[in-house]
């Protein structure tokens, strides 16, 4: 999709910009990654987190009766532990009868619209052991609805199909982060085809280590795991074989996956209406922004972008002057830009979807007092829109 900015939630637009509704979420203070502990002597895969088979310091404090395994199936169903390159995985976390709710701690977390855990995954390459220092250095914030958390199991991508993802995970536990949405699992571990590489340098049989873990909260629903107790953890490993030839089949899963994240992101974001600030569009009375001459740049300006195809046009109210002059450090006039916002509906030929943003419009100086003809810049805030409102 062409999606040319990150789409935010149209409110009131006030000069191309506008408000998201801000979610309380507690901050979470920052944890250094545990020093590295000596390396095992075994590994077993798909190991109860709370027998570990790692002869070391457990991690955290793992939950009673919590069991980490591993399937072809989404739901967990007929368990394994060796998979290889070929095949989808999914985790199942079966919390031994306690909710994820209780499980990690999060009743005290009642004033939020979603909950999150931590989700670590961890490949090493054939040879290598796994050690338990190894989990819990960043944070890799997963979402976990609201509905999920009322359930005594929690289901989990690991190597999904990328046309079927269902866990979302961001880099900050905000609600702008969990917006953007980007992908967990062993899709995360590579960017491109050197980076996978680099991941899977070789045939042969690394190892995959999941931590499932979450933050400890007191009773005013601040979190106290920098306090001395420890967080909540389930964890397991299971066997993976990587075979070269299926290399380039899960690099193109991967981008596959990330346009799965982004169409059901665009899709749950779409407006079924045209927006109500619409109607409050203007007729600007500079003859550059008449219609005449505006619509034909707008055009040609989509066009550079992708061939996408102009719809409609309307100029945000000005408030104050049409124009603002912006100068140099020695004063000296660099451009002028217009105050407002030209909102755009165009549709891209892609996946024949139509979205909304907003352009805006300068013109260079050309000394003497003079401008040159003016130019386009963005396009800002794009929001997909449903096409058959669009009138």
């Amino acid at each position: 999709m062409a999606v040319l900015a990150v789409a935010s939630i149209f409110t009131q637009p006030a000069a191309g910009q506008f408000t998201l509704p801000k979610i309380k979420i507690p901050k979470i203070p920052k944890k250094d990654a545990p020093a590295t502990q000596s390396s095992p002597d075994q590994i077993s895969p798909a190991s109860e987190p709370s027998s570990r088979a790692m002869n070391v310091e457990t991690r955290g404090k793992p939950i009673t009766g919590a069991r980490i395994t591993f399937s072809n199936n989404p739901d967990g169903s007929n368990p394994k532990t060796t998979f290889s390159s070929s095949e989808y995985i999914y985790g199942h976390l079966d919390l031994g009868g306690k909710t994820v709710h209780d499980a990690f701690g999060l009743k005290n977390q009642s004033d939020v619209p979603f909950y999150y855990i931590n989700y670590d995954l961890v490949i090493y390459k054939p040879g290598e052991r796994p050690y338990e220092g190894n989990w819990g250095g960043s944070r890799n914030y997963t979402l976990v609805t609201k509905e999920d958390a009322k359930k005594t199991y929690w289901d989990f991508d690991v190597l999904p199909d990328p046309t079927k993802i269902s866990t979302i995970r961001s880099m900050l536990a905000d609600e702008k982060d969990f917006e953007r949405r980007s992908l967990a699992g062993i899709y995360t571990k590579w960017y491109n085809a050197d980076s996978a590489r680099s991941t899977f340098p070789e045939n042969g049989t690394y190892t995959i280590d999941v931590t499932v873990w979450g933050e400890k909260y007191d009773d005013w629903g601040q979190p106290t795991t920098k306090m001395g107790v420890d967080p909540p953890t389930a964890s397991a490993m299971f066997s993976f074989q990587f075979n070269g030839p299926d290399g380039q089949r899960l690099i193109a899963n991967q981008l596959t996956a990330q346009k799965t994240v982004e169409a059901a992101k665009n899709a749950s974001a779409m407006l079924h209406a045209m927006p109500a600030w619409w109607a409050k569009g203007i007729l600007a009375p500079d003859p550059k922004l008449a219609p005449a001459r505006l619509v034909p740049m707008i055009k040609d300006y989509m066009a550079r972008w992708g061939n996408l195809t102009y719809l409609k046009h309307m100029i945000y109210p000005v408030s104050g002057p049409m124009w603002a002059v912006e100068k140099n450090d020695l004063g000296i006039p660099r451009y002028r830009r217009f105050t407002s916002a030209i909102y755009i509906i165009y549709k891209d030929p892609k996946d024949s979807s139509c979205q909304v943003g907003y352009l805006e419009m300068s013109e260079p100086y050309a000394g003497g007092g003079t401008y040159s003809q003016p130019e386009l810049h963005g396009v800002s805030d794009v929001k997909y829109i449903d096409c058959t409102v669009v009138k």
